[in-house]
């Protein structure tokens, strides 16, 4: 039964019914209780289209406007917006917002899920991507990401090392406290994406009428259930031990980041079982792929052969690649692979590696001082991951260029 919608919203809403529900079956399988949106919430996902953050957005248009700076946005974001002298309005409001924590944020829970995170080691990284990979199947985000030219050809391991290095500096200890990377490199993410949209929705060839916001607050928060809701299921699934409080902890780091980015608070998580739901309600509404799907897809697997390696780097590289085919393969299913294109091969790495996990995790939760030593394997692992992708260079995000000036 098709739940009811409001009468004007863009067509990608719930356009392709079949390929959505069985795109969202699998999850399905997780959610206890009723699964259905109710009218309530299927109208707040389509709305959810139309909306973007308000917050990025006035500070976007200042920038395009040149009553703010990015010279000024990147020394409030450094050294705090009391540095500048008579800081321009815009400016100071956003980072007052962002600077509000929320009195829901717990920093013990913080910290907690930050652990968990560091601990999952590679396979946090890799289910990430295989998660990014797995999005290519639908169309709502896809022609942004070509448009911007940063996840085809060469560009894309320069682009998912970008991701990752957000990513690893949220999840350090004290990651997000004000001064750290992380928050730091969250506040600008923020304002990058609401530059994006500001630049696609000034171009005569953006059809709203049939997607939406360029960067909406449905796909900001698909992103967001990303590195969290789906992380851990994925991560479950490969054989990984994370419990309920765990669990708990990781939704609660990443609703805080989810905050941080602009998704409005009514898309976020409160916990496994309720993000459960919200991402099979937004994955109801989401249409199916497009040409720009396969091309996408096999940039990223491409990819794999452009990171850095130590000793025998054509071995290495060979192996990375099929490693990541095999990995495709295993949460993709053959249904997944050949909508992206990309030939199915059997999943040799997720059952060597789940066992590991399995075994691994059940040895460290069971020893004293476990916990801390399971931390410390996760991390090398971490920084091993880091420099495939970096190499000596230091790791940087996509540049400032929909701002119009420096």
């Amino acid at each position: 039964m098709t739940p009811a919608a409001p009468t004007t919203f863009p067509t990608r809403f719930y356009r392709d019914p079949e390929w959505s529900r069985g795109m969202a079956a699998p999850l399905k399988r997780f959610v206890k209780g009723p699964t259905e949106p109710g009218p309530a919430e299927w109208d707040s996902v389509s709305a959810s289209l139309m909306k973007t953050d308000t917050v990025g957005a006035d500070l976007a248009a200042a920038i395009k406007a040149r009553t703010v700076s990015m010279k000024q946005f990147h020394r409030a974001l450094a050294e705090g917006v009391e540095a500048l002298d008579n800081a321009p309005e815009p400016l100071r409001h956003f980072f007052t917002q962002l600077e509000n924590r929320p009195d829901w944020v717990d920093e013990d829970l913080l910290n907690r899920g930050a652990t968990v995170v560091r601990q999952c080691g590679r396979n946090g990284i890799d289910v990430i991507t295989i998660g990014l990979l797995s999005g290519y199947r639908a169309s709502a985000t896809t022609d942004i990401l070509v448009r911007t030219g940063g996840l085809r050809g060469s560009g894309t391991a320069r682009r998912i090392g970008e991701t990752a290095s957000w990513w690893f500096e949220c999840i350090q200890p004290g990651g997000l406290d004000r001064s750290a990377a992380g928050w730091q490199l969250t506040a600008h993410v923020r304002l990058m994406h609401a530059m994006v949209n500001q630049h696609f929705e000034a171009v005569d060839d953006w059809d709203e009428a049939a997607w939406g916001k360029p960067i909406n607050q449905a796909d900001l928060a698909g992103t967001y259930h990303l590195f969290c809701t789906s992380f851990l299921l994925m991560l479950r699934l490969l054989g990984m031990r994370i419990g309920s409080e765990d669990g708990y902890a990781v939704m609660h780091l990443w609703r805080y980041i989810g905050w941080l980015t602009g998704v409005d608070e009514e898309l976020l998580g409160h916990d496994e079982q309720h993000a459960r739901r919200k991402l099979f309600h937004l994955t109801l509404a989401t249409p199916a792929g497009d040409h720009n799907s396969p091309l996408l897809a096999d940039s990223l697997i491409e990819s794999r052969k452009h990171l850095n390696f130590g000793a025998y780097p054509e071995l290495a590289r060979r192996y990375e690649y099929v490693r990541f085919r095999s990995l495709a393969s295993f949460y993709l299913g053959l249904n997944g692979m050949r909508e992206l294109g990309l030939r199915p091969v059997f999943p040799w790495y997720p059952i060597g590696r789940g066992l590991r996990n399995l075994l691994v995790f059940s040895l460290f939760r069971a020893l004293p001082g476990g916990d801390r030593r399971l931390t410390a394997l996760g991390e090398r692992e971490l920084d091993g991951v880091m420099r495939k992708f970096w190499g000596k260079e230091k790791p940087t995000l996509a540049s400032d260029r929909y701002s119009g000036h420096r």
